[in-house]
């Protein structure tokens, strides 16, 4: 058991190795100095190189701004946009707002949960979702309603929102098609 916990743990060293830190420095040569105020606005431009703030990326940045764990993780903590773990393809932001809750939100994430097996916050194991909940989403006539990626979806059935999600998937049909005839 030992050796296949090494393995793993030597699975997300690699992992972890293979990140490039040259946007980083890039990101931070972009600000007129490396001070703590441009904290969020620099955070903000690695997740968007990222997708995730990756924490090789958080150490170089703690030593170019002279900021302790601690000072970065409260400033990352706080704010719900920025996220510590690779999420999956798709984020899935679900409207708890009240107009959503009461036509059926829970029931959804409820399903979301018995399918998936999230809950938000989570990202699924094949990493093609992360769901995620929001107190409101401004449009409440559609409610319930989510977000999933970029699409918007509104008026949602409680009992047809898997079928809604399964339309996702990990690879597009263009690129299985690729593959496939590459593989022919």
């Amino acid at each position: 058991m030992e050796a296949k916990e090494t393995a793993v743990d030597d699975q997300d060293a690699t992992e972890e190795e293979e990140i490039d830190l040259a946007p980083v420095h890039e990101i931070l040569d972009s600000f007129p100095s490396r001070n703590r105020r441009y904290l969020i606005p620099i955070l903000q431009k690695v997740q968007l190189v990222y997708r995730y703030l990756p924490d090789k990326a958080l150490l170089l940045l703690m030593g170019a701004l002279e900021l302790t764990r601690a000072e970065i993780f409260g400033v990352i903590s706080f704010y719900p946009g920025l996220l510590t773990t690779e999420p999956g393809k798709y984020i899935i932001k679900l409207c708890y707002g009240t107009a959503c809750f009461v036509k059926g939100a829970n029931i959804i994430a409820n399903k979301i949960h018995e399918t998936y097996h999230i809950h938000p916050g989570d990202t699924d194991e094949t990493k093609l979702f992360t769901l995620q909940t929001a107190s409101c989403l401004g449009n409440c006539g559609a409610a319930p309603m989510a977000l999933v990626g970029e699409d918007t979806h509104g008026t949602i059935d409680p009992e047809k929102s898997i079928e809604l999600l399964s339309e996702y998937k990990l690879e597009d049909e263009s690129e299985q098609q690729t593959e496939e005839a590459a593989s022919e």
